[in-house]
């Protein structure tokens, strides 16, 4: 993992953005908070992401899937 600060980031983007695309995990951090940079792809785009977890929270409400408490939850992470 890199861990990079904003001034360096900006310095060096693309040697940092080519290492998050070969899958390196990059960190930088700010006065801001804490950021990881990872590729977007179309398979996986945020959006996407974010459609899958809203259909999964409507059938948990409709009881066509359980519910996970979090410790099920965040050991899938």
């Amino acid at each position: 993992m890199q861990v990079v600060s904003a001034r360096e980031f900006r310095s060096n983007q693309g040697r940092f953005l080519t290492a998050a695309r070969e899958g390196q995990s990059v960190l930088l951090t700010s006065r801001y908070g804490n950021f990881k940079i990872v590729p977007v792809t179309e398979e996986d785009s945020l959006t996407d992401r974010i459609c899958r977890g809203l259909e999964q929270v409507k059938l948990m409400e409709t009881g066509k899937m359980p519910c996970k408490t979090i410790e099920e939850f965040l050991d899938e992470l």
